[in-house]
């Protein structure tokens, strides 16, 4: 459905001119001590928390090196990244959702360098065009992608109980 929404029309617009790309220099041995409320982003989702944030704004977080590089995740609120991620943030006229779930299905292959450890760099992967609509259009396909988002994730949510409810069913069967 995404690339139904996202990807079935004709690209007319430059990475590059939808979003910026802050770069962060936090490791992770930075943040081992400090404890706080703000969330610290790392390539697999939260790893810490810290009393101080980088980014005050909605970004999209994208592993630029390592095995998970060009996988993306949504970020809201006030929060840090790890040198390993970049954040990307909307220009204006530009929907964050929208340009998340288009990220989300682009096929960073062919943006991939290094031989031992791949990274992706947004001066390359920037120059790749894609279908930009109007603000409003944008916004509605987010909208409605995040709504099935959404819905599929209470669902697995819905499962895992259940789940749950069988094992414990199972395990009380035979007392």
């Amino acid at each position: 459905l995404c690339r139904l929404l996202i990807m079935n029309n004709k690209p007319t617009t430059k990475i590059k001119d939808c979003l910026v790309c802050h770069s962060s220099t936090l490791s992770e041995s930075e943040i081992v001590n400090d404890s706080g409320i703000f969330c610290v982003y790392g390539a697999t989702g939260i790893i810490a928390y810290t009393s101080q944030y980088q980014i005050d704004q909605d970004s999209i977080l994208i592993i630029k090196d390592g095995s998970g590089v060009g996988r993306v995740q949504y970020a809201n609120g006030k929060y840090s990244t790890i040198g390993t991620l970049n954040s990307l943030t909307a220009k204006n006229n530009v929907c964050l959702k929208y340009l998340f779930y288009f990220l989300s299905i682009f096929n960073f292959e062919k943006f991939i360098v290094g031989s031992g450890i791949p990274h992706i760099y947004f001066k390359d992967y920037g120059e790749a065009v894609f279908y930009c609509p109007s603000y409003d259009e944008q916004q509605k396909k987010a909208n409605v992608l995040t709504t099935i988002t959404d819905k599929v994730e209470i669902e697995k949510q819905m499962l895992q109980k259940m789940k749950e409810q069988k094992q414990y069913l199972l395990s009380n069967l035979f007392i």
